[in-house]
């Protein structure tokens, strides 16, 4: 359906342009193809053991762009990896690089919940082994999107290991970010150990880019299990838990700008007064927004997962009558909608559009994305970049895009694509697909 704009302008006698526009509508899909958001899977690979390949593909889901790998080091527990080890890690790496999956790595010594049993009891070793991994990353191929943990505590999370003290911290740190550094993003259990790793100063100016927080303990208790502390900012001073008001303030300044996410987590006693967040579903979407999710597990916790798939999210307009499980896959990471488009004649040969984008969803595209302009007819094509400005549109925001260009008879699109390897990025318009179709230019 299109509307009909008014006579827009003459630059030659008796010869005027008309637009006509796409009805801009948001469309209920979930756009699962778009990179760096959404739902993932776990895939663990013992690193002493080959893949096949051939084999692997068979377990990816094309519907997920996203995937967590686990790399299990419990039999390097007492020495570094050696030659085979280190070519395995590079196979799966690429591996999920030539099959378009942008990667959450994790790798650990533990896999039962037993992080202090499973840990080399040398933090030398555990050092050594940082700096390998990070090595392998540096050199090789891969598509790593954010490197969670440090290697140490149950199941790789950074707790229950003897390595959580602020200098450990710090030294693996400083270890792993020579080789990630602008490159890689890498995230930490608690925003406690975020803030021992940065300065409050240097927060306070923004002056950090590669490191941010995975949260595995959502919904799990009111201090995500563990997550938050009790103790007021004022009190507990810049390295101590804060209170859960306090720390998810704070962890929605850190996730602006780095895709934070993890597991939702059913509540221990969902019968307890304090312990009725995921049972309200407003409740849900509000703490998703704050913390600006981008992705979650997609298989655990099924307890609380299979409750959203019969509960109502609570929305009118399209949303109304969809489930929160719906709502919650849609909008995980960003959603872009295409609001609004004006037109006009600045000049004798050029025409000028304002574009109105919001981002519906709840976090920002994280790596760096163009906004193309695309004008075609059965003759002619051309393509003008608009905006090299994408992945600074935050969820939850309206953001304007404004440009002259030559007049020209046919359709007009917007596209955008992630600038590193092309990948196109759907806008959640009804009716978009490679790209979104906003209006043609004919004469009249």
């Amino acid at each position: 359906m299109r509307i009909k704009a008014n006579m827009i302008g003459f630059w030659k006698k008796k010869k005027a342009w008309e637009f006509s526009q796409e009805v801009l509508e948001e469309g209920e899909e979930i756009l699962y193809e778009n990179p760096e958001r959404g739902w993932y899977e776990i895939y663990t690979f013992p690193v002493e053991e080959k893949i096949d390949p051939q084999e692997l593909k068979w377990s990816l889901h094309e519907q997920e762009t996203l995937a967590l790998v686990l790399l299990d080091l419990q039999k390097f527990r007492e020495k570094p990896l050696d030659e085979q080890a280190l070519y395995n890690i590079k196979t799966i790496l690429y591996f999920f690089a030539s099959h378009k999956k942008d990667v959450i790595l994790r790798p650990v010594y533990d896999r039962e919940g037993k992080g202090l049993e499973a840990e080399p009891e040398s933090f030398e070793l555990v050092l050594t082994h940082l700096i390998q991994i990070g090595e392998v990353l540096e050199k090789e191929k891969h598509s790593v999107l954010v490197f969670q943990g440090f290697l140490v505590g149950s199941w790789g999370e950074m707790h229950t290991s003897a390595y959580l003290t602020e200098e450990h911290i710090r030294q693996m740190w400083d270890m792993l970010k020579i080789h990630t550094t602008d490159k890689i993003r890498v995230a930490v259990r608690t925003p406690a150990q975020w803030r021992t790793l940065i300065p409050e100063e240097k927060f306070q100016k923004r002056e950090w880019k590669a490191l941010g927080l995975f949260d595995d303990g959502i919904f799990g208790s009111t201090t995500h299990l563990g997550t938050f502390g009790t103790m007021m900012r004022e009190a507990a001073g810049w390295e101590k838990p804060w209170s859960r008001k306090e720390e998810l303030e704070f962890i929605e300044q850190i996730s602006r700008d780095f895709p934070c996410g993890g597991e939702a987590i059913a509540e221990a006693d969902p019968d307890r007064a304090d312990q009725i967040l995921t049972k309200d579903a407003k409740a849900v979407i509000s703490e998703m927004q704050k913390m600006h999710l981008a992705y979650l597990n997609l298989v655990h916790d099924t307890r609380i997962l299979d409750q959203w798939k019969v509960q109502s999210c609570g929305k009118d307009g399209i949303w109304s009558g969809k489930t929160l499980y719906e709502y919650v896959s849609a909008h995980l990471g960003y959603r872009f909608v295409l609001k609004k488009v004006e037109m006009q004649v600045p000049k004798r040969d050029k025409i000028k559009f304002v574009f109105e984008v919001e981002n519906c969803g709840f976090a920002s595209l994280f790596q760096e994305a163009q906004l193309f302009l695309i004008q075609e007819n059965e003759k002619e094509r051309k393509e003008m970049l608009l905006s090299e400005e994408v992945q600074k549109w935050h969820g939850g925001s309206t953001y304007k895009v404004e440009t002259e260009t030559g007049a020209m008879k046919g359709n007009i699109f917007l596209q955008i694509r992630r600038k590193k390897d092309g990948k196109i990025i759907s806008f959640a318009n009804k009716n978009s697909a490679d790209r979104l179709l906003i209006g043609s230019l004919h004469n009249v």
